[in-house]
């Protein structure tokens, strides 16, 4: 990215991304940058430095992102970007996928653009050894280096021609911080890509950079912190680096010294649909299907959706159904005085079991399974997965939130028929303790061979089943795939979520309780 500092042929010709009459705002009005020229050439990198808080995150996005941006209330307007590029965001700390192993994680970008999977190559050109690169190795060994470095070869793999990595040296030593600046050089000479580097640490820009900019507040402007820069320090002589990143320190103190005041952080923006958003993910749940190409990585994400929803608390759900298939009739035959307890639970059967595993389940499943599932799609969101995701050109919609929802209906559906039985276990105990003869057959009678009677309420409850199954996934990956800024937004959403499935059910069963009676004559 250049300042202009070179010739425009030159800029043109080897442009990713240029763009003059360049100007963000903040909701409020305040100016974050004004009038901006600049160029982001391929086999160049470069550093865009600033006070914390001073809008280096929101500059970029509104270069590469403006419409994400201006969702959000920013005024974000040029007189000319031309992008040639798609941009890979690589998130602090890289972003690993950990329900992925190492090279797992390079495969997948490899499966995305749809070509062989030459995935140790990759982590070998970005300075790994074969250990790491075995098949099985957990992205949680991982030292932050070396993740920095799966995260690069994962964006190149994908084919990716514009890099951006937000604060990349977050966690490494000195030492580490060098051997990063070197493989971003390398990389960026070697595959031709352009690369941005979003951080405070003097050492990587001036050891990786050919250019070095500086977004000073005081002009709203983007400037190049030294016209004459040599380019990256760790290609330089020992005795040349030092002078360079002592120049270079020299130069940020000056212009850190002439800083106003940061802007205050714009607010986040009130979501529109909300109400609308089940709804959408619904559509994706159902329409997304995942390509060919991706349907092995997609069916790991269900198989660990599966585990957490289902396989984890099941015998939770055990208990909690034979708990209240026993309590349940045991407290109506203690509150009907005067009738043998035998005769009450002859006539009751299995009817109460019809009437409570629909609601039970659905509000104890959201509870459980909906926020578990709330916690891990959270996370991803929160720690920068699903941007390094769309970085390396995998739809989140096709890998990770219909694989989700898919996993979610089903387990529902197999948590209800779980609650039944263990409901019916439950009273099955109950009625052999009263002595009820063919206790097991009054049990399930309502469900296997209903009276007349009876049918109105099984086609009632199989209805509320089917609408569970649709619903309470909808609203758990809804809330799961918003933005989230902090842990606390995480836990927001698993909460909203549990009340909005609550809400959702309890609407249900009363609206669905209407319908009957008034279908059938009563008021």
């Amino acid at each position: 990215m250049v300042a202009r500092t070179e010739s425009a042929s030159r800029a043109v010709a080897h442009a990713v991304l240029s763009v003059e009459g360049f100007a963000v705002r903040f909701p409020d009005g305040t100016p974050v940058a004004l009038d901006v020229a600049l160029d982001l050439l391929r086999g160049q990198v470069v550093s865009l430095l600033g006070p914390s808080g001073g809008g280096k995150t929101t500059v970029v996005r509104a270069l590469l992102a403006p419409d994400a941006l201006r969702a959000e209330g920013f005024a974000v307007t040029w007189r000319r970007r031309d992008l040639s590029a798609e941009p890979a965001f690589v998130p602090q700390r890289g972003a690993l996928l950990d329900h992925l192993d190492v090279v797992g994680n390079v495969a997948l970008a490899r499966a995305a653009a749809g070509v062989a999977d030459d995935s140790a190559d990759w982590l070998t050109a970005v300075e790994l050894d074969d250990s790491i690169a075995a098949p099985g190795r957990p992205v949680s060994a991982l030292s932050g280096g070396q993740a920095q470095r799966v995260a690069v070869a994962r964006t190149l793999a994908a084919g990716r021609r514009l890099l951006v990595l937000d604060e990349p040296s977050v966690g490494l030593d000195h030492l580490g911080v060098r051997r990063l600046a070197r493989l971003l050089v390398k990389q960026a000479r070697e595959h031709d890509v352009a690369v941005l580097v979003i951080t405070h640490d003097l050492a990587l820009a001036g050891g990786a950079s050919d250019t070095v900019l500086f977004l000073d507040q005081a002009h709203q402007a983007l400037v190049v912190v030294d016209p004459g820069w040599p380019g990256p320090a760790e290609l330089a002589a020992a005795d040349e680096r030092s002078v360079s990143l002592a120049s270079l320190e020299a130069r940020v103190d000056e212009l850190l010294g002439a800083e106003r005041p940061p802007a205050p952080a714009a607010a986040r923006p009130r979501r529109r649909g909300a109400l609308l958003a089940p709804l959408r993910m619904a559509a994706v749940g159902l329409g997304e299907a995942a390509t060919p190409r991706l349907f092995a990585q997609a069916m790991v994400v269900m198989l660990k959706a599966f585990v957490q929803a289902l396989a984890k608390p099941m015998s939770f759900y055990a208990v909690v159904g034979a708990l209240l298939g026993f309590t349940i009739p045991f407290a109506m035959v203690h509150v009907t005085a005067g009738l043998k307890e035998r005769s009450v639970l002859a006539v009751i059967g299995g009817s109460y079991i019809l009437s409570l595993a629909p609601p039970i389940s659905a509000i104890v499943f959201a509870a459980t399974s909906g926020s578990a599932i709330n916690a891990w799609l959270g996370g991803l969101r929160l720690h920068g997965q699903i941007l390094a995701l769309e970085g390396v050109g995998v739809r989140p919609g096709r890998y990770l939130w219909s694989p989700a929802w898919i996993a979610l209906a089903v387990s529902y559906l197999a948590t209800v028929a779980l609650f039944i039985a263990s409901m019916v276990a439950g009273g099955w105990v109950l009625f052999g303790i009263y002595d009820v003869p063919d206790a097991l057959a009054r049990l399930v009678s309502t469900f296997t061979s209903p009276p007349p009677e009876k049918v109105a309420p099984v086609v009632r409850g199989a209805w509320l089943v089917l609408a569970y199954a649709l619903a309470l996934p909808s609203i758990v990956v809804a809330k799961a795939a918003e933005a989230k800024d902090t842990s606390g937004d995480v836990t927001a959403a698993m909460t909203s979520a549990v009340k909005r499935c609550t809400i959702f059910v309890v609407v249900m069963e009363l609206v669905s309780v209407w319908i009957m009676y008034r279908l059938s004559g009563r008021h």
